[in-house]
């Protein structure tokens, strides 16, 4: 159960395509739309991503496919992950945390996802270890995504974030609360070696979350 104290609707900014969810409810709302989506192989994994700065370590990334509507509770909502992250940064990986292992072992429990590219050990060291995270499919987070994002309207009223962002040109990605066209959470495991070593590319992740509202 969810004990932090969250933004209001109001003191957030931005109103749910749907009615607002609880922390919990968000999260009971996800394992089952993962359950489903595991059981119609509708779960994928991309492939294996090379770390930048470390050679002979890698990731393993997923997609689960979701509605639109727990797309924009779960990472735009005033109970979701991004307000987590407003609030403190051990906030957020404690809900970054909790997402991933209500998830992770029925994703590795299913190797028909994944065998063609790792093993149970690795599939289970880079999804479930000690740097992996949730975030915005590529759609909304690549190289081609800024002319989308422009069109999104700024909402997010987080003083710290609205501070960062104010002599930036558009578009302001902490104030914007984005839904891709296609509905999917991404998550980015762990880096590791062949002997499943972790390794964190992102150090200060968590931190630019916190503070600006988005990496």
């Amino acid at each position: 159960m969810s004990r932090v104290a969250l933004p209001s609707p109001e003191e957030w900014g931005h109103r749910a395509l749907e009615a607002e969810a609880t922390p919990d409810e968000i999260v009971r709302e996800f394992v089952g739309q993962t359950e489903h989506a595991v059981h119609k192989s509708a779960v994928k994994l991309g492939d294996p991503e090379r770390c930048k700065d470390r050679r002979g370590y890698y990731r393993a990334t997923f997609t689960i496919p979701v509605t639109p509507g727990l797309f924009d509770q779960l990472m735009n909502s005033a109970n979701g992950y991004r307000a987590h992250y407003s609030v403190s940064i051990e906030a957020g990986e404690e809900f970054n945390r909790r997402l991933l292992q209500s998830i992770g072992p029925m994703i590795i429990f299913s190797e028909n996802i994944y065998k063609a590219s790792l093993d149970r050990y690795q599939c289970n060291s880079s999804l479930l270890g000690a740097y992996s995270y949730f975030w915005y499919p590529k759609e909304l987070n690549g190289f081609r995504a800024k002319r989308k994002l422009q069109c999104c309207e700024e909402e997010l009223q987080v003083p710290r974030w609205a501070e960062h962002w104010k002599n930036t040109a558009g578009p302001r990605k902490g104030l914007i609360a984005p839904v891709p066209e296609n509905t999917v959470l991404q998550i980015y495991g762990t880096f590791i070696n062949h002997m499943c070593d972790p390794y964190d590319q992102e150090p200060d992740r968590a931190r630019t979350l916190h503070e600006t509202g988005w990496t």
